[in-house]
């Protein structure tokens, strides 16, 4: 074998092996990270059964969580949001920046699946205008890699709400916006949405919805990666309604 044609091969072959590496990386952290989260389902979250006494607040509220159990696995534990007939159905932490859990798994160990988190910048009580949970769109469709799919109507129509629990309120979400943006998106800096701005979103969205949004609505909002363009992102908009 020639000297060139050698080196070339040697290249190829490194090539080969640090993908399947790679691969073999992600898959293993992807495994990891769902291991960890059908632990911390099993051991804190039960499905709520029909009951002809309490039937109306169980339909409204399909699962109940034991907050003093997440807390006793990590302390940044601040809600846990939940979506049904969907692999949404997990833990949501908030760091004091909003780095710590981009790669890191609620046990601290470092994964690219990283944690869903809410924005630092956000009172972990949602008494801002607008909240921010920021989770991976994971090929695997873990995460947050089941977002995008609102793009089509269909599944908007099939999963018009989702649910978000924190340890002193439960609250449904009722979706009423979804589309692709930018990182640099005013979305993004949690001014106050106006009727304004609240009618720009609607607009915008993916999907046609009928959920009736006043200016005195709290809101969140669900990021993820998208890859459109470069920095983009696909967001979903919800109101938060208490139970």
């Amino acid at each position: 074998m020639k000297r060139g044609t050698k080196i070339i091969f040697i290249i190829f072959l490194v090539t080969i092996v640090f993908s399947g590496y790679q691969i073999y990386k992600y898959l293993k952290e992807e495994n990891e990270n769902k291991k960890l989260n059908d632990d911390l389902v099993n051991k804190a979250i039960v499905i709520n059964q029909d009951d002809n006494e309490t039937q109306e607040i169980k339909e409204s509220v399909p699962i109940s969580v034991d907050f003093e159990i997440l807390k006793q696995e990590n302390k940044d534990i601040i809600g846990w949001i939940y979506s049904e007939d969907t692999p949404i159905n997990y833990p949501v932490v908030q760091g004091k920046d909003n780095e710590k859990y981009i790669h890191s798994l609620i046990n601290g160990k470092s994964s690219s699946a990283g944690t869903l988190f809410m924005d630092y910048r956000n009172d972990g009580n949602l008494n801002d205008k607008n909240s921010i949970i920021y989770g991976h769109n994971m090929k695997n469709s873990t995460m947050f890699g089941t977002i995008q799919k609102y793009r089509k109507q269909s599944y908007y129509d099939s999963h018009k709400t989702m649910y978000y629990l924190t340890p002193e309120k439960t609250y449904k979400l009722e979706l009423f916006s979804g589309f692709t943006t930018s990182i640099n998106s005013d979305i993004y800096d949690l001014k106050t949405l106006d009727q304004k701005k609240i009618n720009t979103l609607k607009k915008q969205s993916d999907f046609i919805s009928q959920v009736e949004v006043k200016e005195e609505d709290k809101f969140l909002t669900l990021s993820t990666c998208a890859y459109d363009y470069d920095n983009a992102r696909y967001v979903l908009i919800g109101v938060l309604v208490e139970i």
